[in-house]
This record gives structure tokens, C-alpha cells and sequence, in this order.
């Protein structure tokens, strides 16, 4: 690699001791849009099997949102590369060279996705947001690492289709959601966060299992090692020039194992203040118990 890059920072989602439903949106730097670490070139590898072998899972784009979409992948480069000069180089004839993989990517062998490019070269999932028939609809992405959500089903859809399964998100959040996008000027950004806690230490987890029995060999003898935290730090950036939102997600995953002191009690102090319908809506029903055990233990 041309450039070291720093060791990972695990985000910390929480704002308190409780669990609260809320946007949670603040300010973005534009030099932390996008954000590389030690950890790139694993995710990478990740990354560029998953567009060879599950193409069509993790790659798509509703006719007619290239142009837009062009401009997303535009906008993420010119800020990523600016944010970490070195780790990749725009050759003379405007051709990318990864200075992860050393391979050498032409814009032009992207126009059916523009946004595979930034997903070659950075972490994050890219999903395009566009104003079609009065709502905010998915019209393209690049999603290799999902928290159990199939691209293919949610592709076209408006933002209270995307979310319809999200506990408590109809009655508190689409309303404010549907405002904030709406209301967010352009070249302005801000980012969230999200969590969840999974059994699988996969990154790609397309399939949704809150709702499917607990795993039986999970007990609170191994799941320091068989339970992950994960953390999806989210971006949302309103393009200059296009009426388009850029969503961005980069994930983050950890071992309860992992965890220090501090992060052990303040998670399990969240544990125990989710909502029943939360609890169901995140699967807490199969990894909650062996969890507590752990950050409590």
C-alpha cells in the first residue's frame, strides 16, 4: 500500500446509558465523508469477491439514474482522495490506480453503475436516493456488506417501503425522515448511527433471521466469541447540481469479547432498556441472554 493508514476506531453508537428512537443526525465534516483505515485492504478483498460472485445481489440500478449516479461516485472520489492522498492515484488520462490491489480502473467500465468504482476502492456502500411520483426512492447502490436486507427488494422503492419493517419507524421517524430529506441543502451532510447484534460474523447478511429460532450451541460459555456487535456508521450527503440524496454505510463489527470495561456496561445497559417491539424487530430474542451473560459476566 503507498500509504499507511490508521488503525481502526470502533464507533460508539449510543449517546446515553438507555436506548431512545431518534434520527440522530449531526453535522459531517467533508474530510470524514469517507473513512479508510488499517482494515481496508481485508474489506476490500471482501468487497471485490462479493461483486465477482453475488453480482447480482449486491450491485443495482433502476433505468434512467446514471447520470445521477455519476455524479455521486464523482463526488465521493474527488472528496475521498483528497482525504487520503496517496492511497490511491488518478493517472494523466483519468484512470483510477488502487493502491491497495494495484489494479487500474477506468471510469468508462463503470457507466452501468457508477457507483461500483467507489465501492471497488473504499469500504462504504453507496445507496442513490431520488424524488420520483412525491417520495424519496431507491434508484441505484452498491451494497456488498447489508444488515439482513436484499437489495433486489427494496430497489425502486419509496423510503417507508425501505423501512416498513423497522419497528416503531412509521409511527416516530418517517415522518421527520421524509422532512430531512426533503430539507437537506446541497453539498450539506451529516452522518448516524446504527446497531445490531448478530450470531454471524458475516459481513454480507442479505437474509433476515431476528424472527427465527435462537442457535442452541449459543450459550454464555462462547459468545464472547460467537456474538458480534456491529455498527453501521451512515452518511447522508445531498448532491450538488442533481436532486439526489447519497446514503452512505460503512460497517464496523466487533466480538462482545472485544469489548473494553466501559463498552461492556454501557451496551448491556442498552440491552436492558430496548422496547419489547425493538427487541423483536433486532432478533434480541436469540443473542440478548448469552449477551448479558458476557457484558455483565
Amino acid at each position: 500500500m503507498a500509504v499507511a493508514l490508521p488503525e481502526e476506531e470502533f464507533p460508539w453508537p449510543f449517546d446515553g446509558p438507555d436506548w431512545r428512537m431518534a434520527l440522530g443526525v449531526r453535522p459531517l465534516v467533508p474530510a470524514r465523508w469517507v473513512l479508510a483505515d488499517a482494515t481496508l485492504p481485508d474489506l476490500l478483498r471482501e468487497r471485490h469477491r462479493l461483486l465477482a460472485e453475488r453480482r447480482r445481489e449486491v450491485l443495482a440500478l433502476v433505468p434512467g439514474a446514471e447520470k445521477a449516479a455519476r455524479a455521486a461516485a464523482d463526488a465521493v472520489l474527488d472528496s475521498a482522495l483528497a482525504a487520503y492522498p496517496g492511497l490511491h492515484a488518478r493517472l494523466p488520462d483519468g484512470r483510477l490506480r488502487c493502491g491497495v490491489t494495484g489494479a487500474i480502473h477506468d471510469p468508462a467500465d463503470f457507466a452501468a453503475n457508477p457507483l461500483e468504482l467507489p465501492g471497488r476502492l473504499f469500504a462504504e456502500d453507496w445507496c442513490l436516493m431520488q424524488p420520483s411520483r412525491g417520495q424519496w426512492r431507491l434508484t441505484a447502490a452498491v451494497l456488498c456488506f447489508p444488515n439482513r436486507w436484499k437489495l433486489a427488494e427494496k430497489l425502486g422503492r419509496a423510503l417507508a417501503g425501505i423501512h416498513q419493517p423497522v419497528a416503531l419507524y412509521a409511527e416516530r421517524l418517517a415522518g421527520p425522515v421524509d422532512r430531512f430529506f426533503d430539507t437537506l441543502k446541497p453539498g450539506r451532510g451529516v452522518w448516524r448511527m446504527n446497531w445490531s447484534l448478530t450470531d454471524d460474523p458475516a459481513l454480507f447478511q442479505p437474509e433476515e433471521v431476528a424472527h427465527t429460532d435462537p442457535d442452541a450451541t449459543l450459550s454464555p460459555a462462547n459468545a464472547a466469541g460467537r456474538l458480534f456487535f456491529r455498527v453501521e456508521r451512515q452518511t447522508l450527503v445531498r448532491l450538488d447540481g442533481e436532486e439526489a440524496v447519497l446514503f452512505g454505510i460503512r460497517t464496523y463489527q466487533r466480538p462482545l469479547g472485544r469489548l473494553d470495561a466501559a463498552q461492556r456496561a454501557g451496551f448491556a445497559s442498552i440491552l436492558r432498556s430496548v422496547p419489547p417491539e425493538v427487541a423483536r424487530y433486532k432478533g434480541l430474542h436469540r443473542t440478548a441472554g448469552p449477551a448479558l451473560a458476557v457484558l455483565e459476566g
